[in-house]
């Protein structure tokens, strides 16, 4: 199937309204690397000679939003909840315009937001690979100016440039050069791979926002446990998170590493569910649970009173490094203290009227999967939405008390003779 025809029908009509109005307008990057290579884009981007505020004045303020400060990008909506990210072509920044702090060294860039002619933006581009740009529209078909096509068909993963300085510019290009690598088995170039070596010790000179982001987008794919593997085979896993770096080696590293690789694995037949939460509760349910485990008995912890803090504290800390927002922390903890009930069997009719029983539920069926226990652990727990079986292991229901009334003042006692003689 020509790899035209696999465009979103959404994608073909803004480039068409941006041509229509003599601009410049391709699909770029991922999406035409990801159809080159078979697989089907997540996303698809366009590039365009427009600048952001010219897009919004094609498509209108309703219906376009300009974002971003470092990097400014303009979303389409084609509907609802979907959009299309629609970036300007770019040139390299001069020294000038690199150094925007008082103490920059004028090699990372703060500021990215020069544009120019579409030759100029390949050359500023990170990846030989991410460089094509698709005409749907005319008949011009795939636009290389820096030999993405061959990189493409050995498979071989190169910097625009020289790689040392790309790097320098922006760190989070080691990490997405090993994410490339970890997709779609491809190999480093020389000179690239020679860099990553020396420099992925400045991957932490970027924020801690954008890390995070980063790790997102590498629980997005169903590649994680591949694409660890390969940060971890760089050094670069040591530097990027080292709560996972310090147990690889160890028995809680290799079983997180068995249940990542068995999320992917549903994830690729589409039977792994979207949540960031349970995403990031997968490797860390066998860290969490070996800091927890107070016995040299059994697998899971036995249960205190203090366990939520704790649980909370070993979340903070295998995830240091990142920005971990308190509502994701208080979600994964509450997965991760579902599986050990679950496990031995007790308290199941109440935990599966939870809202996070599912997810609880998935921790535990990949657990099984990567230790190699027995199947039937999960037979005796229901499919979430199914209601309860008997009232077997139920939590009594707390009593609510009605709220006190309040007290009547009480009346003043009438004199009687009661009170005191006051005769002498």
């Amino acid at each position: 199937m020509p790899i035209r025809s696999q465009i979103r029908p959404a994608a073909v009509e803004i480039i068409r309204r941006l041509t229509q109005n003599n601009y410049e307008a391709y699909i770029v990057g991922g999406a035409v690397r990801d159809l080159l290579l078979g697989r089907t884009p997540k996303d698809f981007d366009i590039a365009t000679s427009a600048t952001p505020e010219q897009v919004r004045a094609v498509f209108g303020r309703g219906r376009c939003h300009i974002i971003g400060r470092r990097f400014k990008l303009a979303h389409v909506f084609a509907a609802r909840d979907s959009y299309y990210e629609v970036s300007t072509f770019r040139r390299q920044p001069t020294a000038d315009e690199r150094c925007a702090r008082d103490d920059d060294d004028g090699v990372v860039i703060w500021s990215d937001n020069e544009y120019g002619a579409i030759e100029e933006d390949a050359q500023r581009r990170d990846f030989t690979v991410n460089a094509l740009y698709l005409d749907v529209i005319g008949d011009r078909g795939i636009i290389d100016f820096t030999g993405g096509l061959k990189d493409i068909e050995q498979r071989m993963v190169r910097t625009i440039g020289q790689a040392e300085t790309r790097f320098t510019e922006d760190p989070v290009r080691m990490l997405r050069a090993l994410k490339l690598v970890g997709m779609h088995q491809m190999t480093l170039a020389p000179e690239t791979e020679a860099a990553i070596s020396r420099l992925c010790g400045r991957i932490r000179q970027a924020s801690v926002a954008r890390l995070f982001d980063e790790l997102l987008k590498i629980f997005q794919t169903d590649c994680a446990g591949a694409i660890l593997q390969t940060c971890r085979q760089h050094g670069l896993l040591s530097t990027l998170w080292p709560g996972l770096a310090s147990i690889w080696d160890k028995p809680p590293g290799r079983i997180a590493l068995g249940m990542l690789q068995a999320r992917d694995r549903a994830t690729k037949k589409g039977d792994y569910s979207t949540s960031r939460a349970l995403a990031l509760a997968t490797p860390c349910l066998p860290y969490v649970m070996n800091i927890l485990r107070t016995h040299d008995n059994g697998v899971f912890p036995l249960w205190d009173s203090t366990m939520n803090k704790q649980c909370g504290h070993a979340i903070r800390s295998f995830y240091d490094g990142f920005v971990l927002p308190h509502v994701l922390t208080a979600r994964i903890r509450a997965m991760i203290l579902m599986v050990p009930p679950l496990a031995e069997g007790v308290q199941i009719d109440y935990l599966a009227q939870q809202p996070d029983y599912k997810y609880g539920r998935e921790l535990l069926r990949l657990l099984v999967e990567s230790c190699r226990w027995d199947p039937a652990l999960m037979q005796n727990l229901p499919e979430p939405g199914q209601p309860a079986t008997s009232g077997a292991g139920r939590l009594p229901r707390k009593r609510r008390r009605r709220p006190r009334r309040p007290r009547q003042p009480e009346a003043e006692p009438a004199a009687e003779a009661t009170m005191p003689d006051a005769s002498p």
